[in-house]
């Protein structure tokens, strides 16, 4: 069986050449920046530096811009918090198993993580339990997370990412970065106390992968059934073909999504949704760029 770490790392290298994958690490490395790091030296300005980073005195006594660099005193660790259960099942917006996207996904942040020369750990489950592995920066440990994803859907119950959550707002102790990677499901009002809480003891940012249209599938583009029922009859083709229904869903569908966003957006999370492999690295990047606006 081929590696999944090998596959992922196959994808960025398709998707992002030499300078965009730089460009990810500093991403990544600016997302615990203020928090952890220290005044290493000064360098000259190049395109791309924070402007904040900038020592405005240093520069009035030279002819070039020149910004402060830090290193980081400590390892961090990045959490992936991995809604596995079995909703994981069905299909994304792009036809592709959620599963796998999230793989992919999962992939790529730890990839970066471990780079950096931080630490990755697993949280994962369903509405009825959760699983977390210890925090190691290999990409042995790595490839080990990602096949505990795919292998978590055969005996799942339904997802509900809140039980992940506040198992990480009650157990982890250690101030770390939260990647939440879950299905496409409301995130209410409900939910904002817990999510301000996470917010206030881990940098969180969270990635949805898109649900399959419903309205487009049917006839030979397949018929879509429930995944948790026991028996998986299809939806019928009547109901997907007419146009009130049809206009009911997609409304219900944007006012859903509205709802999402309005919930992370009071919490303070950084939030995208992802349709397609081919946009994964392009969205973790700019959820990256979201969270580190974000503190300003």
């Amino acid at each position: 069986m081929a590696a999944l770490l090998t596959k992922v790392k196959a994808r960025m290298t398709i998707h992002a050449h030499r300078r965009t994958r730089g460009l990810l690490q500093g991403d990544y490395a600016s997302v615990f920046h203020g928090h952890s790091l220290d005044f290493d030296d000064l360098r000259e300005y190049v395109p791309g530096d924070e402007v904040r980073d900038i020592d405005w005195k240093a520069t009035a006594r030279h002819s070039t811009p020149l910004v402060k660099r830090y290193v980081a005193h400590r390892r961090h660790a990045l959490a992936l918090v991995v809604d596995s259960g079995m909703d994981f099942e069905a299909v994304a917006a792009s036809g592709e198993p959620k599963r796998e996207l999230a793989i992919l996904l999962a992939g790529m942040a730890g990839y970066l993580a471990v780079r950096h020369g931080d630490d990755v750990m697993l949280v994962h489950g369903d509405a009825r339990t959760t699983r977390s592995t210890p925090s190691k920066g290999t990409e042995a440990h790595l490839e080990q997370l990602l096949r505990r994803i795919q292998a978590a859907g055969r005996h799942s119950a339904g997802s509900r990412i809140a039980t992940q959550l506040q198992w990480v707002a009650d157990t982890l102790r250690r101030r770390m970065i939260a990647l939440v990677i879950a299905d496409d499901t409301p995130v209410s009002a409900e939910n904002l106390p817990l999510l301000r809480r996470l917010a206030a003891q881990h940098e969180i940012m969270w990635l949805t992968i898109a649900d399959a249209d419903l309205s487009a599938l049917g006839g030979t583009a397949g018929t879509p059934y429930d995944v948790l029922a026991a028996e998986r009859a299809g939806v019928p083709d009547e109901l997907l073909s007419g146009r009130a229904l049809w206009e009911e869903y997609h409304a219900a569908e944007a006012a859903r999504r509205a709802q999402t966003e309005q919930t992370l957006r009071r919490a303070g999370i950084p939030h995208v949704r992802v349709t397609h492999s081919h946009e994964a690295l392009w969205q973790l990047r700019r959820l990256m760029k979201r969270q580190r606006r974000g503190r300003r």
